[in-house]
């Protein structure tokens, strides 16, 4: 299956706006301030946090070294999306 950077992009964008809108002091204040129709400006400012997250489940018992390795994943299709969205 293709995907398509710009679709992903639009879906993290919309998840942001979504979150700022139903509970707008539980969103990081990094976040808040980023425009949230601008996933160039989310993503530098997100991608930190699930790189700290990544780095802390790991001690987790159990599934948290896989959850781990799915955050280091997932990190890395959003900077493949960056690469492609933020030239």
């Amino acid at each position: 299956m293709q995907l398509d950077a710009q679709v992903l992009a639009k879906e993290i964008v919309g998840e942001v706006a979504a979150a700022k809108k139903s509970s707008p002091g539980m969103v990081p204040l990094e976040l808040a301030a980023a425009k949230p129709a601008d996933f160039c400006t989310i993503w530098p400012k997100a991608k930190p946090i699930l790189e700290f997250l990544a780095g802390v489940v790991i001690f987790i018992p159990g599934a948290g070294a896989t959850a781990g390795a799915v955050l280091t994943g997932l990190i890395k299709v959003g900077d493949q999306v960056a690469a492609q969205v933020c030239k």
